[in-house]
């Protein structure tokens, strides 16, 4: 799918291992340090080099020149990209759970079960059971619906309530995945049916929500419960060890919880919180370069006897809301 993969969580005294394995060890009140690089060995320029060799200087040509230099420039724009990723995957978790855990899930070949947690206060989670759930099993039919489920006056409850205790304007977020099934709910179709014509039937309704458009379901489901839906469509990919293959394979994971809702308020909620990493300017093996404010250094690297060039990264981030009292986190299925 062409998604650069996430960074490993590192110990900052470890090195980085190509696309990334390491130790990860934090105390309290301590940012976690991702670290990944890529080698550019021998072997790999010998593999460009192989129609040279064949064909002669002749076929050193603009792009045999090109894709030399790609080795060295997609190599480095992957680094940067993974990091980007990994901001966006802290932030969805966040939202989605209101924690960021390291686990077998993020951080396959580094340290789990590290988890921070930002203060979001328990009454501002929950977690339907039972038939209260807005589907009871993972296939999210009509045949699994909680019975006493009511999806709309459960998200237009929740935010009668919010405004009450002063929170701020705001939006439920989602995956698009849930959203898309919350059209199909039995009972949000019946309750914007009624929205429209309040004198036909249960089946009359719900035949005619079907038969709106997603974009004019959405409108009126906002309208219905009194806030605005934001979806996310949003995943990640990280390195994994493949067991069948022996081999390191990219696997994808979502970075919103898929069964949960999040109420969060506009506008921004919080920074990102960062240590600038340690360099030694006067080491002569190594060039260096700062990127994205200083928060994230490169570094190349020549390692003569194994002929190998390293381009590694190393940052120290993590997305921190600075008003979690405002923010809510709902399980409303599994």
């Amino acid at each position: 799918m062409g998604i650069v993969t996430l960074p490993t969580y590192v110990d900052v005294d470890s090195e980085g291992l190509d696309k990334a394995l390491g130790e990860f060890k934090i105390g309290s009140n301590k940012i976690p340090t991702q670290k990944q690089r890529y080698p550019i060995n021998a072997k790999m320029l010998r593999e460009r080099m192989l129609m040279v060799q064949r064909f002669g200087e002749a076929a050193l040509n603009g792009d045999t020149r090109s894709a030399l230099l790609d080795l060295l420039f997609e190599s480095t724009d992957n680094l940067l990209q993974a990091n980007r990723n990994a901001l966006t995957h802290q932030r969805m978790r966040v939202i989605s759970t209101g924690q960021f855990t390291i686990d077998m899930e993020n951080n396959p070949r580094g340290l789990k079960g590290l988890t921070f947690d930002f203060g979001i206060p328990d009454k501002n989670k929950e977690a339907l059971s039972g038939t209260a759930r807005w589907w009871t099993k993972t296939e999210h039919t009509q045949a699994n619906e909680g019975t006493t489920s009511d999806p709309l006056q459960y998200l237009k409850d929740k935010r009668k309530a919010m405004k009450k205790m002063g929170y701020p304007a705001g939006h439920y977020e989602m995956t698009e995945d849930l959203f898309d099934d919350l059209l199909t709910h039995s009972k949000v179709l019946r309750r914007i049916g009624l929205s429209m014509n309040p004198n036909v039937t249960d089946e009359s309704a719900i035949v005619a929500a079907k038969n709106l458009t997603d974009d004019v379901l959405k409108s009126i489901i906002e309208r219905i419960i009194g806030c605005p839906i934001v979806t996310r469509d949003s995943i990640a990919a990280v390195d994994k060890f493949d067991d069948a293959t022996k081999s390191i394979k990219p696997v994808t994971i979502e970075n919103f919880k898929a069964t949960n809702v999040a109420f969060v308020p506009d506008g921004q909620i919080g920074t990102i919180k960062s240590v600038k990493p340690m360099v030694f300017s006067d080491d002569p093996t190594q060039r260096i370069a700062w990127f994205d404010g200083g928060r994230t250094l490169l570094t190349q690297e020549f390692v003569s006897k194994t002929k190998t060039m390293y381009v590694s990264s190393e940052m120290a981030v993590l997305c921190v809301p600075n008003m979690p009292q405002f923010m809510s986190i709902f399980t409303v299925t599994v």
